[in-house]
């Protein structure tokens, strides 16, 4: 159950998005490379990642349950 002020999620994904393009197509690579925790007072996130970006974007989301 989420404290006061802290966001109900208990964490997020962190995932590198690198786009490019085939035959005139957008498209885009996503790997995960971490996850985020929101601190005890809510006012914030504590990053953990697996590996270092040196291009691209890091985009946070809320996980999505695993398919079986």
């Amino acid at each position: 159950m989420a404290k006061k002020n802290q966001p109900a999620n208990d964490r997020l994904d962190a995932f590198l998005v690198e786009e490019y393009e085939v035959q005139g197509e957008k498209r885009s690579n996503w790997s995960k490379i971490g996850a985020a925790w929101p601190h005890q007072d809510g006012k914030g996130y504590r990053l953990v990642l697996n590996a270092v970006p040196v291009n691209g974007v890091v985009v946070l989301r809320l996980p999505e349950p695993k398919e079986d």
